[in-house]
């Protein structure tokens, strides 16, 4: 079940316009996986409404950040898919130079929202001072 609904989107997020709404309840639940994975799923392990309210509202911005780079790049899709760096056709040959611009799976507004939650730690914790 995803972390956000069309009307947090809209109203209090204020994302990039996703007009059709089964596309955005996709992009909400792709989106929250990602942000599962991110967390190695330690929200998952808790009533998402009995966390602190930071946490909540730092998850849901998070959220609202991946659907909104699925909704700028071309979709979910689009952004998983790859990129081509090299076609041949016959004799003709095009390579593209690697870029360091927006081509990321994951949002890293989302990781912004995220870091200072302490739902991105992966160490191992310590258990009565040991």
């Amino acid at each position: 079940m995803p972390y956000i609904d069309k009307a947090y989107y809209d109203d209090t997020y204020k994302g990039t316009p996703v007009e059709d709404v089964a596309e955005f309840n996709r992009l909400a639940q792709r989106s929250s996986e990602v942000i599962d994975q991110l967390t190695s799923y330690t929200i998952a392990n808790y009533e998402f409404t009995q966390l602190a309210t930071f946490l909540q509202d730092q998850v849901k911005k998070a959220v609202c950040a991946q659907v909104e780079h699925y909704a700028l790049n071309g979709g979910y899709d689009a952004v998983n898919a790859g990129k081509l760096s090299s076609v041949s056709i016959g004799s003709f040959n095009y390579t593209e130079k690697e870029s360091k611009n927006n081509n990321s799976k994951i949002s890293s507004d989302a990781v912004d929202f995220l870091t200072p939650t302490g739902l991105l730690y992966s160490g191992i914790g310590v258990a009565n001072g040991c």
